[in-house]
């Protein structure tokens, strides 16, 4: 069995490998399997906004589906504070500023912020994950300390270009389980453990 920091390389890699073709391809799945998503009773969706260099899945078209179909639904994106791995979060809407970091992720500045109690749904990044809902993400515990600052019942949704492996052996306590993850192929429910 891998470590959670042996799979890192290898999802970057096998994401890196995948060609333009494919990766668009993947997207538009990825697309396809979230509008199967009941969105009916959310207010604020919490969404990243993609890494182009990490081949990260694009969150765009998603984005665009919920502003034409849900309106009334707030999409929320976040600010990373690397000093002590925390996210601020702000309203996406047309004032929202947005600027490249030293880490060349694009991040809003300045806008309507957002408590983490108030998100409902939040659509996260991931490298990969298991059969029972735990992710490897990029190691810095943004998304586990965000997951935990959160209201008990917001869904917690992975998207993954990659179908998910039998299980992650060296998951922490900090670790925290997503409610569903999303691939090309289907969506996976987890079972609060």
């Amino acid at each position: 069995m891998k470590s959670k920091k042996e799979l890192r390389l290898e999802y970057k890699i096998k994401r890196c490998q995948l060609s333009l073709d494919v990766e668009i391809a993947l997207n538009e799945l990825l697309l396809s399997q979230f509008t199967k998503l009941d969105l009916s009773r959310i207010a604020f969706l919490h969404i990243f906004i993609p890494i182009e260099k990490y081949h990260e899945p694009n969150t765009y078209p998603i984005i665009n589906y919920v502003q034409q179909v849900f309106p009334q639904i707030k999409i929320v994106v976040s600010r990373s504070n690397f000093e002590d791995c925390s996210m601020q979060h702000y309203i996406l809407d047309e004032h929202t500023i947005f600027e490249t970091n030293k880490w060349g992720i694009s991040e809003p500045i300045s806008g309507v912020q957002v408590a983490s109690s108030a998100i409902d749904m939040i659509i996260a990044p991931l490298l990969i994950f298991d059969l029972f809902g735990y992710r490897v993400g990029y190691g810095k515990g943004f998304y586990d300390r965000f997951f935990s600052g959160c209201k008990v019942d917001v869904q917690r949704v992975g998207l993954s270009f990659f179908d998910p492996i039998d299980v992650i052996w060296d998951k922490d306590d900090y670790d925290v389980q997503l409610t569903q993850a999303i691939t090309p192929n289907r969506i996976y429910h987890f079972d609060a453990e």
